[in-house]
């Protein structure tokens, strides 16, 4: 059974929908601002890639505002992969469409809110009794679309959204669901995330913030923090065939794992990592050498560049393979990140073309990878492989490949 890709959707510091984030892509366009974030004594200025409220455009739905902002980027981004897929105009059964959705932290602008309610003695708010809860993000998605299938809210930290694109994928082939709407979303640009972050040695510094996430770069340094949603529209091939829809790529193979390495989850042997992409390959039945572009996971930080390097280096005919990250562009944005490469590796697949690393300058000649800097560059796609790494050792690994 193939699974096609239907719709796809996207909101980040790039700005609202798929165009936004492939455009700003290709043309190196970067939008952070700075928070004031103090540790101990300490203050720091701290530049982060945030949604600007006003691409926030949001339908006017009963009970929409009182929802954590994560669940509001992920019906935002939803809602855009749910009306390009034509389900919104097709004779459905809601029972037979899932919404599985990935998060590293949940609605941690809910909890925040309510913590400083009860420090300042105010009355709490109800409707934090809902909208406070894990579920709340594929429950108001749900809510939203009018399905009535599984409504899933997972973590896997940062390899979230992949896991909710494998679960959903699954469902589909389990003949669960006819169709599911998976990916991510993520909104933690608060004072006490960003200091933990910060605490932990995970940021980067530049003093061009712009400049602050470099992966693969021999001056990289750490990550820089983003927010967004990014979601598709699966189905299978003979429900959309059957419902005249248009596939705009072919999901063909995913697998994930779990490296024994401890909290901090990255594997500097990339072990671990190379075989939950072989395993995705072989489930796609194509060889690694006919993947023409990787979309890593590449954070900016010296070890998840290291580990992915080495994992990819693992696999025989791998190691050729164009590679990039996207992070300059959209920020870490934990488990929203593997929903919004998704987005950007269809689209990459569509209009054949090979993302570059901003920012990328001088690579890091321990990373013995075919990286793609400076420009981006327009050539033959049919496979497109995009690889997450997360806290606790988790991982995952997911094929597009387009539609003969």
């Amino acid at each position: 059974m193939d699974i096609w890709i239907t719709g796809i959707g996207s909101i980040c510091s790039a700005g609202a929908g798929s165009n936004a984030l492939f455009n700003a892509t290709l043309k190196s366009s970067i939008n952070t601002r700075t928070i004031k974030v103090r540790s101990g004594e300490e203050q720091s200025n701290i530049p982060v890639c945030s949604v600007n409220d006003g691409s926030l455009c949001l339908p006017q739905v009963k009970g929409i505002n009182k929802l954590d902002r994560t669940a509001k980027l992920a019906i935002a981004a939803a809602n855009e992969a749910w009306l390009q897929s034509g389900l919104n105009e097709s004779e459905i059964d809601p029972d037979r469409i899932s919404v599985i959705a990935g998060t590293s932290r949940g609605p941690v602008g809910k909890w925040e809110e309510t913590y400083k309610r009860q420090v300042s003695r105010k009355v709490q708010l109800p409707s934090f009794a809902a909208t406070g809860t894990m579920a709340a993000l594929s429950g108001s998605m749900s809510q939203f679309l009018g399905v009535t299938g599984t409504s899933l809210t997972l973590s896997s930290t940062c390899s979230s959204a992949a896991s909710a694109i494998s679960v959903g994928a699954g469902q589909i082939v389990s003949g669960s669901c006819d169709a599911a709407i998976v990916g991510g979303a993520e909104s933690v640009i608060n004072e006490a995330i960003i200091s933990v972050m910060k605490s932990a040695g995970l940021l980067g510094y530049n003093e061009n913030d712009e400049k602050t996430c470099k992966p693969f770069d021999i001056d990289r340094n750490g990550l820089v923090v983003g927010e967004g949603a990014g979601f598709l529209v699966i189905e299978s091939s003979d429900h959309a065939i059957k419902r005249g829809a248009y596939p705009l790529a072919k999901l063909s193979g995913w697998a994930s794992g779990l490296s024994q390495s401890g909290k901090v989850g990255v594997e500097e042997s990339g072990e671990g990592l190379a075989k939950t992409i072989n395993n995705s390959i072989i489930m796609a039945q194509i060889d690694p050498s006919e993947i023409n572009y990787i979309n890593a996971h590449g954070t900016g930080t010296i070890i998840n560049d290291l580990c992915e390097s080495k994992a990819f280096n693992q696999i025989e005919g791998l190691s050729k393979v164009p590679v990039s990250s996207i992070k300059p562009i959209t920020g870490h944005c934990l488990g929203a990140s593997p929903g919004l490469e998704a987005v950007l590796s269809v689209m990459s697949l569509k209009e054949c073309y090979l993302p570059h690393t901003t920012n990328l300058e001088n690579p890091d000649p321990q990373i013995n990878l075919n990286l793609v800097k400076g420009t981006s560059q327009k050539v033959k796609m049919n496979h497109v492989l995009s690889t997450s790494l997360g806290f606790w050792g988790n991982h995952a690994s997911i094929l597009f490949s387009s539609i003969s």
